[in-house]
């Protein structure tokens, strides 16, 4: 009776989404600087065949705070972007991106908090977890019989961990990862480990290194090596670093400041947003274009 509960949560909430993700279209997809992306867009490559062609890199420039936007060359297909919030354009994202109850988010943009239609008033109650979990739950990819280290790997991108050791969270830590995304393993996981095991796990694959491009060319401490000895047993992912030379498309300004007043948007912020989030609940993030 439980499992057939979950399953029906699962589905309704899957239908909540932009049901592009079920598209056989051939896109391209935009990494960004992190594990989250990385394996995110290693799964949408083993699932649907889509390849990396751009890389958005916040503060590559940290004197300046710039991000940039590379591509490789002659890219026509059409972008989704892997683990941050586009204010236009198919994307995943695990990101708070509502000001309000009338905030309209964007159409495309695949994200559970915007299925349950959580404000920065509810901060508290978002989806705390990884773009990586929700890809990993949309794609049916198994859950069962995995390795123990993989799990508590899966687990420790982004820290999905952390609202499991909260008094508090731990209810939003269950709901989203047992009755939304239909993952009671990994939930289960948790249970079977103290906070400091993930943190050793972090620290051992180096989970919070950045990807870098020198060059224009990626590099990145992340162990992907050893993660893909977990992944090869498990399911056909394998997570692979692009080796294509990529050039500088577009330049933002990286700015970080307090929600002032009652916005209703991002767009009452700034003036050419490209991807935002409200990292606290009277703070946002937010990545807008220079002009040239």
């Amino acid at each position: 009776m439980f499992i057939h509960m979950v399953l029906t949560m699962k589905e309704y909430y899957k239908d909540k989404f932009p049901q592009w993700y079920k598209d056989n279209s051939d896109y391209g997809l935009i990494l960004t600087d992190d594990i989250d992306s990385l394996l995110g867009c290693s799964i949408l490559k083993a699932v649907k065949g889509w390849n990396i062609e751009q890389i958005m890199l916040f503060k590559a420039n940290k004197a300046k705070d710039m991000d940039y936007l590379g591509t490789i060359n002659n890219i026509t297909k059409e972008a989704v972007g892997v683990d941050f919030a586009m204010v236009n354009g198919k994307c995943f994202d695990n990101h708070l991106t509502l000001f309000n109850s009338g905030t309209k988010p964007n159409s495309e943009s695949i994200n559970p908090n915007n299925a349950l239609e959580v404000n920065r008033g509810i901060y508290s109650k978002k989806y705390a977890l990884s773009t990586v979990l929700l890809l990993w739950s949309l794609y049916d990819l198994p859950k069962e019989n995995l390795s123990e280290e993989l799990m508590m790997v899966l687990l420790a991108i982004d820290s999905s961990f952390e609202g499991y050791y909260n008094d508090y969270f731990r209810t939003y830590n269950k709901k989203f990862m047992v009755d939304v995304l239909d993952l009671p393993e990994f939930y289960e996981c948790q249970n079977r480990h103290t906070y400091e095991e993930f943190k050793d796990i972090q620290r051992k694959y180096h989970l919070k290194d950045k990807i870098m491009a020198d060059k224009g060319y990626l590099t990145t401490g992340i162990d992907i090596d050893g993660i893909n000895d977990l992944l090869i047993w498990d399911c056909n992912v394998q997570i692979e670093l692009p080796k294509d030379r990529f050039r500088k498309k577009a330049i933002f300004r990286d700015i970080a400041k307090e929600i002032k007043g009652f916005p209703n948007s991002i767009n009452a912020i700034c003036e050419n947003p490209f991807c935002y989030a409200l990292t606290k609940k009277n703070f946002v993030n937010y990545s807008e274009q220079i002009i040239f």
